[in-house]
């Protein structure tokens, strides 16, 4: 069996993999709506109070609505955003709630 080569100094190695202080990492992903979602939320954040985000469902890619529903509750969560959700067989709508 051959004899494994280490790398690097005791205290950034692993038997396999390297090691990184957390402090510097990235707390947040881009996921696969991340487009979509920067949309939404850019028209919320600016919608006027009364008035709701008119999303054709259409314009999803398919995106089941209680997927999109939770992507939207999680990324205005985030922002400490609070919102209410409504669809129909064409549009899902959100709007910021009292």
């Amino acid at each position: 069996m051959a004899k494994r080569v280490q790398k690097g100094t005791e205290s950034d190695r692993y038997p396999n993999y390297g090691r990184v202080a957390i402090a510097g990492l990235k707390k947040s992903r881009k996921g696969k709506h991340h487009e979509l979602l920067t949309k939404i939320m850019e028209d919320l954040r600016t919608a006027p109070p009364g008035f709701a985000v008119r999303i054709p469902l259409s314009s999803t890619d398919n995106i089941p609505v209680l997927n999109l529903r939770s992507a939207i509750v999680r990324a205005a969560a985030k922002e400490g955003l609070p919102v209410s959700t409504s669809s129909d067989d064409e549009h899902f709508y959100v709007w910021k709630a009292k």
